[in-house]
């Protein structure tokens, strides 16, 4: 089967979602699946619960896309009306799915309720459709090709949208065969997202038509994307490792990692390779690390504990902190940072600790220490490395920011053991 540049559109059905009532999580899930296929979307559109608007959209989208995925308005109330718009746009009439209404009996007779006359429609599917089984609800979901084209259609409800997406996977990449798809990924700290653009205006320019380049900042971190779509596999691959080579020689001073992970679990993956451990001691961001990286499966295999010593006297009492050191120096300064490291390194018996302390505001601040003030430490049996931060004026930003920041010195400095 020849390679096709398949292109879909993704419509999110739902007044909920226009009135931001529902978070619409369904639109990046599946924009994320396609994409991994080597399938393009190009577009991604909320409606309403408006049969007008439903249909006027669907004439549009058909005529333009090989895929057409719509969520939500499958359900047994007045506003549900996606199964009636499908209907009504391929000209079809309702017919009763024997082996869905099956299911649907067997389901309420499990849980002692009786079978509706409203939750028996959920087994009327528009006429040579094929059903997809829903194995966490009732509303069945819908494929139909005509034109050699696909329109689905699936439940709005997260749980049941996911629990259908293998099988139309299985289902797409049998009608198509979508043009090849290479994403390479690079983490980058200690640059802006304005100065990385300047950076890396010439390289930008000279990339082929089909590999572009995305940025992606997200606390203190920016990562690239560098995306490449093209009927020819061997050509792609090739491509992509020259322009990533070229890439990487542009930004070699401020990448850290080269994979599309989680930056906590990156730090945990490395640690768990090396055998070591890891424990904090968090003044600002009250405990805010260690559920970074106690949020795996696995996480107890590095880390060890935490000591929150949001106060002096905890950070006296319990990590041994100097209190002349305390007075003199404040408690956001590189000696307090660097003891609380040190000491925790000890009380919890581990190979790595990082200790934070700042001003997270949006009072304390001083002159000389700002709110957005941070130091970060991450100390091991050698020693103490300490670094001071501005991390701006909004208290839970620089609560992320300290975050991200404390896991990539951590990071740098294990990968450097």
């Amino acid at each position: 089967m020849q390679q096709e540049n398949i292109q879909a559109v993704v419509v999110n059905i739902g007044d909920e979602l226009l009135m931001g009532q529902v978070v619409n999580t369904n639109a990046a899930v599946i924009a994320e699946t396609l994409n991994k296929m080597g399938i393009c979307v190009k577009e991604i559109l909320t409606i309403g619960d408006n049969k007008a608007e439903i249909l006027t959209h669907l004439k549009h989208l058909w005529s333009q896309y090989h895929i057409v995925f719509i969520t939500g308005g499958l359900g047994t109330t007045n506003d549900d009306i996606t199964k009636s718009c499908i209907c009504e746009f391929f000209n079809r009439k309702l017919v009763e799915n024997k082996a869905i209404l099956e299911h649907i009996e067997y389901l309420r007779n499990a849980r002692g309720l009786v079978l509706s006359d409203s939750v028996r429609t959920q087994a009327l599917l528009p006429e040579g459709c094929i059903a997809l089984d829903n194995i966490h609800g009732l509303a069945p979901g819908m494929w139909i090709e005509e034109q050699n084209k696909i329109l689905v259609s699936t439940p709005g409800v997260p749980s049941e949208l996911t629990g259908m997406l293998d099988d139309i996977c299985h289902r797409i990449k049998r009608k198509f065969q979508p043009w090849h798809k290479i994403d390479k990924h690079f983490k980058l700290m200690g640059i802006s997202e304005s100065a990385l653009s300047d950076l890396l205006q010439d390289f930008e320019h000279q990339l082929p038509d089909y590999i572009k380049l995305a940025y992606l900042p997200k606390m203190g971190i920016v990562n690239l994307r560098l995306s490449g779509y093209h009927a020819d596999g061997n050509l792609l691959e090739n491509e992509m490792n020259k322009q990533a080579d070229r890439l990487k020689a542009e930004i070699k001073d401020y990448v850290f990692a080269v994979e599309d992970t989680d930056l906590a679990l990156l730090v945990g993956n490395l640690l768990k390779e090396k055998g070591c451990t890891v424990g904090t001691a968090e003044s600002c961001t009250g405990g805010a690390i260690a559920h970074q990286l106690t949020s795996f499966a696995g996480s107890s295999a590095y880390f060890k504990g935490a000591v929150v010593a949001y106060s002096n006297e905890i950070k006296h009492n319990v990590l041994q902190v100097d209190e002349q050191l305390l007075e003199q120096k404040g408690a956001v300064s590189q000696e307090v940072v660097c003891q609380m490291a040190s000491h925790v390194l000890q009380l919890l018996d581990v190979d790595y600790a990082i200790a934070v302390s700042g001003i997270a505001g949006p009072g304390g601040g001083t002159p000389q220490k700002p709110v957005g003030t941070v130091w970060i430490a991450v100390a091991d049996k050698n020693g103490c490395q300490a670094q001071c931060f501005r991390f701006g004026t909004k208290r839970q930003m620089v609560v992320e920011r300290t975050v991200q920041t404390a896991l990539c010195m951590l990071y740098m400095h294990v990968l450097k053991q």
